[in-house]
């Protein structure tokens, strides 16, 4: 977990409980802010990395089952053929 802390210079420390000590020093709220996305966007990488890894080359077909039992036929035949046009576009 990661505490904010004002210093007396007005500007801003990190202060880590994983590490038990201070990872920044004199930061502005922008710096904070920016330090913090480049962190969660490489988290959402990691994750969206993993996901596609484990995906095999048919889980549209699952998909299409749960679409087809909750909406109904006519909404998984659109969404079919938006599908596969996409994959014709594509070609």
């Amino acid at each position: 977990m990661k505490q904010i802390i004002k210093q007396p210079n007005g500007k801003y420390l990190i202060f880590s409980s994983v590490v038990d000590n201070v990872i920044m020093y004199d930061a502005t709220k922008e710096d904070i802010i920016n330090e913090w996305v480049k962190e969660s966007r490489e988290k959402i990488t990691r994750d969206v990395n993993n996901i596609i890894e484990r995906l095999g080359d048919d889980d549209y077909e699952e998909v299409f089952k749960i679409i087809k039992n909750v909406h109904g036929k006519d909404e998984v035949e659109k969404v079919k053929k938006l599908f596969y046009a996409s994959i014709e576009f594509k070609s």
